[in-house]
């Protein structure tokens, strides 16, 4: 059994000014947090807009919880000239600044770029966008649903001849999070070695036309527009989820020529390998219907656990398609301590996802819950060298708030 340690972690030491908001920002700062980095999310006076979003339990937002572990919060006012003074002070202590505001918003609150780099000459400055600035497409609202309309997913998703599918998630919001944390500590390699800051622009539209590698290429290279193909794979046959007798589905699949046989040995169907018309990928590919035809008749012949367990014994990747409800009863996720509990103040102890990556051969702990709105503040005045009297005129004046 795999244990969950406080270990040494490879970003501890690393200060995060992160003013983003709702999804593809706060994501990332949760996992530079996971990685031990210090993060302070500045928030406005009616907080982070993910905060009042469903399901809410005891006055808590899930959507929240999901993004924000590990981090600090104050509220500060930034359009009030104390607001801004504070904003500074911890931009001025901190290595990296996050946001993604719209377009000019930055400007506006006085954290833009070429104002920050004023203040702190070698900070990584990242800004997350709907698009890329300078564009005709500057002033145009990003969201994930957006963007996975204008990337060509939502074309590409469900069966043939079906309606637009959106993928269940933010997809494109969490991958451009992640491009965001590689650019970062990229940047933060090059800041050791030259000593001089970056600022870097992470687009979700960019991120996701860059994301969907293979399905862009396919049309860019043959001028060919990829269709919807339900859940199987437009480069292999077969590799998809095929209904079984009891009415589940089983996501099985054949990447290579000596596999393919392995995988017909199982399904006791040995002279499709002589056939033709599916001896290699390009003809399984090409004569994708006719097949598909066969096999998905054989598996409608047993039930799915036992196609599982004759795949497996073959050596053929397979695996059952869940609900949500089922991921959590698998033994593996307590086996490999996916999850943890973290306290939080109000909820009392509460379940999270663990960061996914193994370092020195253990999962990395969390160290704080989702914070409540404003509740590290005085803590973060504190360290910012403020005292007692002007933490409470600060409080008293509407600068900061809540606690």
């Amino acid at each position: 059994m795999y244990k969950v340690v406080k270990l040494q972690k490879p970003l501890k030491g690393v200060k995060v000014a992160d003013f983003s908001r709702i999804l593809a920002g706060p994501f990332a700062t949760m996992v530079l947090a996971d990685l031990g980095a210090e993060i302070i999310k500045i928030e406005p006076p009616s907080g982070d807009d993910s905060r009042y979003w469903a399901p809410i339990i005891d006055g808590e937002s899930v959507y929240f919880m999901s993004t924000n572990r590990g981090k600090k919060s104050i509220v500060i006012n930034l359009k009030t000239e104390e607001g801004r003074k504070i904003a500074y002070d911890i931009i001025k202590d901190s290595d990296i600044l996050i946001e993604n505001f719209r377009e000019g918003i930055a400007k506006k609150l006085g954290i833009d770029y070429d104002t920050v780099t004023r203040i702190k000459p070698d900070i990584i400055y990242c800004s997350i966008r709907g698009f890329r600035s300078g564009t005709r497409y500057t002033e145009k609202g990003g969201a994930d649903l957006i963007i996975q309309a204008m990337s060509g997913l939502m074309d590409t998703i469900g069966e043939e001849g079906g309606e637009p599918v959106k993928v269940s998630f933010a997809l494109f919001d969490i991958i451009a999070g992640l491009i965001a944390v590689s650019s970062i500590l990229s940047a933060l390699y090059y800041r050791n070695v030259t000593g001089k800051g970056m600022k870097i622009e992470t687009p979700l539209y960019d991120s996701a036309i860059y994301s969907m590698v293979y399905i862009p290429m396919i049309y860019l290279m043959t001028g060919v527009k990829p269709v919807k193909m339900g859940s199987a794979h437009p480069s292999i046959v077969p590799y998809q989820a095929f209904k079984c007798r009891d009415g589940r589905y089983i996501a099985t699949g054949a990447f290579n020529d000596e596999m393919w046989v392995r995988f017909l040995r199982t399904l006791e169907l040995d002279e499709l390998a002589k056939d033709p018309r599916f001896k290699t990928n390009v003809d399984r590919v090409r004569n994708r219907r006719e097949l598909i035809k066969i096999l998905s008749e054989r598996f409608m012949e047993k039930n799915s656990v036992e196609w599982l367990k004759r795949l497996e014994e073959n050596r053929v990747p397979a695996g059952l398609v869940y609900g949500v409800d089922e991921v959590f009863k698998d033994p593996y996720i307590e086996e490999a301590r996916i999850l943890s509990y973290i306290k939080h103040s109000k909820l009392g102890l509460i379940k999270q996802i663990l960061y996914p990556s193994i370092i020195n051969g253990e999962r990395l702990d969390i160290d704080k819950a989702p914070p409540d709105l404003g509740g590290d503040a005085r803590i973060i005045l504190k360290e910012l060298g403020y005292d007692d009297d002007y933490i409470k005129k600060l409080f008293d004046d509407g600068v900061v708030c809540c606690k």
